[in-house]
């Protein structure tokens, strides 16, 4: 039976939290939600407190669901106590301190949270597997702080849309995939594609889905049998967009999402290529209504998703170097 701890953050326990218990409940798991300190009454001490009554929620059949400032908390308290778990899921997670205007107590609270290289590196090593999951619109936690947290730990970064901080103020009563990822009853998908560079131009394409829709995206596509990484992605950029490409940078942009309610998480791995035979494109009709080279900023703008645009950002860091 896989157990899950479920740990809230400054204000207290999200509503998303509830809906979590119930589904994991459900799906047979052992899910305990204790009441940490909130606001003021906010300490690492406390944190430790709590969380030492739960010396049964820790090692390998164990879920970790945490929230803002839970986080961290966590995290050190990992360090302190040298104990491990299977799988930690961020919501909103943070690793820095950084100020919010008009916001003292929040911020002194924040301020507890700065995690040092020993805390990180022992989250690396005590954790099997971690995701952070962010929005676009968080309106307590700077972006490029909530893009930093997965790099820093280790994380898959899970981006959703619009949906703020996740707690009170966000109004959200269920997150679908979260409680499945904790239950370990989800399913992964993988694909993998290139960002095609070519002098100061990048490659998009406008992609139809399966109900019709269309979106400006890189090409990509699922891994067959035997196939490498790599290997996926040229052959699918062949396929899509007829370019025959070479891959430059062997460290791939990856990027995930749940689909279908939550029941799949999607992961993608991009790796930036240039064009070895000519620039003219053989589109695949079925699934690419367009491709077209664009300047990066232009590419930003046409990009249809925010994790698209994050990769741009993370494109034009690498190239500046």
């Amino acid at each position: 039976m896989t157990k899950v701890l479920l740990i809230h953050g400054y204000n207290g326990v999200p509503e998303i939290f509830k809906s979590f218990r119930t589904q994991l409940q459900a799906m047979g798991c052992e899910a305990a939600m204790p009441d940490f300190p909130v606001r003021e009454d906010i300490s690492v001490d406390k944190y430790f407190d709590v969380l030492d009554e739960y010396p049964d929620f820790f090692g390998e059949d164990v879920s970790v669901i945490a929230h803002s400032i839970g986080n961290g908390m966590f995290l050190k308290y990992l360090a302190a106590t040298g104990k491990k778990v299977n799988r930690f899921i961020s919501l909103a997670g943070f690793a820095t301190p950084f100020a919010v205007e008009g916001k003292d107590v929040l911020n002194e609270k924040v301020g507890l949270i700065d995690l040092n290289e020993q805390e990180l590196a022992y989250a690396r090593e005590s954790i099997t597997e971690s995701f952070c999951i962010f929005s676009n619109n968080d309106h307590i936690v700077p972006y490029q702080t909530l893009q930093d947290f997965p790099k820093l730990i280790n994380g898959e970064p899970i981006l959703i849309e619009n949906i703020g901080h996740m707690g009170h103020k966000a109004g959200l009563t269920v997150l679908p995939g979260v409680a499945e990822l904790a239950a370990e009853r989800i399913e992964f998908e993988f694909s993998a594609g290139c960002i095609v560079l070519d002098d100061d131009k990048i490659l998009l394409e406008k992609e139809i889905s399966r109900d019709g829709d269309r979106f400006w995206t890189f090409p990509k596509g699922h891994q067959e049998p035997g196939e490498t990484d790599t290997q996926t992605a040229l052959r699918e950029t062949k396929e899509e967009v007829g370019l025959d490409v070479e891959i430059i940078d062997e460290n791939p942009i990856d990027s995930n999402y749940f689909l279908h309610g939550g029941k799949i998480l999607k992961q993608v791995s991009l790796f930036i290529a240039k064009p070895i035979n000519g620039m003219n494109f053989m589109l695949q009709d079925e699934e690419v209504e367009e491709a077209r080279w664009m300047g990066l900023d232009e590419a930003r703008q046409y990009a249809t998703f925010e994790s698209a645009k994050i990769t741009i950002d993370e494109v034009k860091r690498r190239i500046s170097k």
